[in-house]
């Protein structure tokens, strides 16, 4: 058995790609003969050269088509984020009621947060199940939907408006939510088939680096509007602003490119990965799924839920109510503070994803959001600590705070990465959303608490005291996120993702292999064509209500319908997978840890080399395979020199 290889070029990937039967023996002897004999043999290699030549062509067009689709959605989602920071901004200044009404307030500020979060679960299985591109559509519909609820929104008093545009807000997010779990699968799937080495430097510069520059677009926008429609709105009621016009507009401005998109959309394709995985499993899952990943896939699990837990719950409190903080820090007045909010953004912030884009490759994931956490914990730290000499220079202050949020990158490009590597290409978008949709709840909580979290560190109101002890708080939530990022965030850089599909699918035959051995099932059972229509809900039906006797029946058919999709067709097959070892390295710091104390460093060596021998892993079956059709190639060759040397000494006669 050869050592497993590193992939790091498109030519290794698209020839790993095909499917492991494809790989194996005839598939190179029909290239060798092709290539080796008579003329018409060279021009049937060269018709297939060409074909092949033109697929690649079209598959690189596609990729580069997708590519810039994922980045005009992104900077969509990118600008309906922070589409409400300074409409917030507005309504808190022009309207007293509103100023004190924290309900309204914290809804204007989650709305958009919950419909994320839904989305990202309703999609994610969309996205695996019907295909990227159909989700991808769905949820530009679904963007541009809520954009025309905010353009319309309307009351009988402000309240009654502003909760009307809480649901549009509502509305679009679920879009928004769905852009992550159809877009960065299918774009780092498309990055697979570019270069596996710089897979994470392109996606970041797809997704992260294009939705920070929408995040500043609306309040470019949006000053632009309040210079037309809200001179002095500081004043409040009595300066005038048309709050409506702002508000509509800031709406109607989305609308342009969300249709641009939409319409764009109509031509993307699903991945070439997405694709052939879809044809090989038929758009089925089975109970095999949700056993590996509750016995293999935790520690990954956490790595990628609570990571993004708390960089959501960090971030997101802090951007709905930034402004609010800055006003109360340095004494601008509320308007101001967006202007500087603004520089704040062009002058460092919107550069650092690109720069993170350049070492999320060659630090690796892990290491890269080590140094992100590590430095947003000691930065945070450090402005509770001098908190009152910072609110002593005004100027100093902006400038830390800039410095300080900048390099949170660090964290958010590994998180938004990881769980689209981590899990293979049949569940990878579902447990995408799983992980950011379960992140994204660190965001609403964190938005809904932080006024009560201030207030009761200040006594009571929020007072400076008060948000100096919100500092101290979100310094020990980024400690603990150091903690459990160096434990739980898996390492797939330079790794392939077909090589991760192979490795779980082989990980797969050997568990049903040991199911279909511990059951006892024959061969006539495993060939059974009524196996193929279980279901794991009948199967849980029967476990809850059903007799046993129907219940071990359908279990056994169950199992068989397991060997079918796995690639089992007879007792000898499982019995040889039953066999084999099932330590499936899930590259966390923790389990290699787990390994160490429990078998020892040869131990853990031993595992980790029979996780990796798994990627390619070939059965006593396919060898027997790939050695007939060698044997059979060696007798056609022998053949037809011996009749080219007959045909030769009688030319000689």
């Amino acid at each position: 058995m050869s050592a497993p290889v590193v992939d790091v070029s498109s030519e290794y990937i698209q020839r790993v790609s095909l499917g492991q039967n494809e790989r194996e023996g005839p598939e190179s002897l029909q290239t060798y003969w092709e290539t080796n004999n008579n003329n018409n043999s060279n021009s049937n290699s060269s018709d297939k050269d060409a074909e092949a030549e033109k697929e690649r062509q079209e598959v690189q067009k596609a990729i580069r088509f997708n590519a810039l689709g994922t980045a005009m959605g992104f900077f969509v989602n990118g600008y309906m984020y922070d589409i409400a920071s300074v409409l917030l901004t507005m309504y808190t200044d022009l309207y007293p009621s509103f100023n004190t009404d924290v309900l309204l307030q914290t809804a204007i500020g989650v709305a958009m947060l919950y419909g994320v979060m839904f989305g990202l679960l309703i999609f994610g299985f969309i996205a695996d199940y019907f295909g990227r591109k159909k989700g991808l559509i769905m949820c530009s519909s679904l963007v541009l939907l809520g954009d025309i609820i905010g353009i319309a929104y309307n009351g009988t008093d402000i309240d009654g408006a502003l909760w009307m545009m809480c649901i549009g807000l509502g509305v679009a997010g679920l879009g928004m939510g769905g852009e992550y779990t159809c877009n960065v699968p299918n774009s780092m799937e498309d990055s697979e088939e570019v270069d596996t080495s710089k897979r994470g430097g392109r996606v970041t510069r797809l997704v992260m680096a294009m939705e920070v520059l929408g995040n500043y677009a609306p309040f470019v926008v949006q000053l632009i509007i309040i210079a037309a429609a809200c001179r002095n709105a500081y004043l409040g009621l009595r300066s005038g602003c048309k709050d409506q016009v702002v508000t509509r507009v800031s709406f109607a401005v989305a609308t342009i490119p969300v249709i641009i998109v939409l319409i764009y959309r109509t031509q993307m394709k699903d991945s070439r990965m997405f694709t052939r995985d879809q044809a090989k499993r038929g758009r089925k899952y089975d109970g095999m799924d949700l056993l590996i990943f509750f016995k293999h896939f935790w520690g990954r699990c956490i790595g990628t839920v609570i990571m993004w837990f708390l960089i959501d719950w960090i971030n997101y409190s802090g951007g709905t109510f930034g402004n609010l903080v800055l006003q109360k820090v340095i004494g601008a007045s509320l308007f101001k503070t967006v202007w500087i909010t603004l520089a704040e953004g062009v002058a460092w912030a919107v550069w650092m994803p690109f720069l993170v884009s350049f070492v999320v490759d060659r630090l690796g994931r892990r290491k890269t959001e080590i140094f992100g956490w590590m430095w947003l914990a000691s930065t945070t730290l450090i402005t509770a600590g001098f908190f009152w000499q910072l609110r002593a220079q005004p100027v100093a202050y902006i400038i830390w705070s800039t410095f300080q949020g900048g390099f949170q990158y660090f964290v958010f490009v590994p998180v938004y990465l990881v769980p689209a590597e981590a899990y293979p290409t049949r569940i990878r978008a579902t447990m995408y959303g799983v992980s950011s949709s379960l992140g994204k709840m660190g965001g609403i909580v964190g938005t809904t608490i932080f006024p009560q979290i201030w207030k009761r560190f200040g006594g009571g109101s929020e007072s400076l005291d008060g948000l100096r002890g919100t500092m101290w708080f979100n310094a020990g939530l980024s400690y603990l996120g150091l903690v459990i990022c160096i434990l739980f965030v898996p390492e797939y850089s330079h790794r392939s993702l077909v090589g991760e599909d192979d490795r779980y699918n082989e990980l797969r035959r050997r568990y049903t292999g040991r199911y279909v051995v511990s059951f006892g099932l024959s061969d006539d059972e495993i060939a059974s064509q009524d196996a193929e229509s279980c279901s794991i809900f009948r199967l849980t039906k029967y476990y809850l209500f059903g007799p046993k006797e129907t219940l071990m029946t359908y279990q056994r058919q169950y199992i068989a319908m397991l060997a079918q999709r796995s690639g089992i067709g007879s007792v000898e097959e499982a019995q040889e997978a039953a066999s084999l070892p099932v330590f499936y390295n899930d590259l966390t710091f923790f389990l290699k840890l787990y390994w160490i104390i429990r078998y020892g460093k040869e131990g853990c060596a031993r595992n980790e080399k029979d996780s990796e021998d798994m990627a390619y892993y070939s059965s006593n079956k396919q060898r027997a395979l790939a050695s007939t059709a060698t044997a059979n190639g060696k007798e056609t060759l022998q053949q037809e020199e011996e009749l080219t040397v007959a045909a030769f000494n009688d030319d000689r006669k």
